[in-house]
């Protein structure tokens, strides 16, 4: 005896095999599957392309702020170097008395005794630094007083030639003072302006490499 009920498979087979409705509905619905496809695909990159645009600005974003740290530590650095450049012309115009004072003990002459040496800076110019002002000289003047022997007047001349090529000088006032038991009082006086390069009294310039 056949079973007299139909599973609804066999109903929408047998209505796909013989109805041209269901046939048109089944195309349809196929058309739209493959339709599907091309649709997730791009999606597919848009996302990716998505994803990459935000992993680049997020890496952006770090090197922004990484930049602005070191601007930060650079701005720092640039207030330092301006206060630097505001202390150069306190120190350039200063003078190595020291080396001064060895030029002059090396350009005494023989029969000469030098009593007295005064470096005095003159001339000032006022400099706004960090925290103030400050006064740089822009004349240091310089008196030797001592005594020659009898006999060795011409040993000023020499004195006068040596200081003159040693500090590198154009005029020096001297003077011969009336004698004192076997000794001739004298006097010398000039002024140095200061350069910020004193090689010829065997300093080294800041700006120049070290020599070792």
């Amino acid at each position: 005896m056949k079973n007299l009920f139909v599973s609804s498979e066999k109903i929408v087979l047998r209505s796909y095999q013989q109805e041209p409705t269901f046939r048109l509905i089944g195309c349809l619905f196929l058309l739209a599957g493959f339709l599907q496809i091309p649709v997730l695909f791009f999606a597919g990159i848009v996302w990716k392309d998505n994803q990459a645009q935000t992993n680049r600005r997020i890496q952006l974003t770090a090197a922004a702020n990484d930049l602005q740290a070191k601007l930060g530590n650079l701005k720092e650095t640039r207030q330092k170097l301006a206060q630097i450049q505001q202390w150069e012309p306190v120190v350039k115009n200063r003078l190595p008395c020291g080396a001064v004072l060895a030029a002059i003990e090396r350009a005494v002459p023989r029969n000469t005794v030098l009593e007295r040496i005064a470096i005095e800076p003159s001339r000032f110019q006022v400099v706004p630094v960090a925290g103030g002002t400050y006064r740089v000289p822009l004349l240091y003047a310089v008196s030797i007083q001592g005594s020659l022997r009898f006999g060795a007047r011409d040993a000023l001349d020499t004195f006068s030639t040596e200081l003159k090529k040693r500090l590198g000088l154009q005029n020096i006032r001297s003077s011969l003072l009336a004698p004192v038991d076997e000794l001739i009082p004298f006097a010398l006086a000039f002024s140095i302006v200061p350069t910020g390069n004193y090689s010829a009294l065997g300093v080294q310039r800041i700006a120049d490499p070290d020599r070792l």
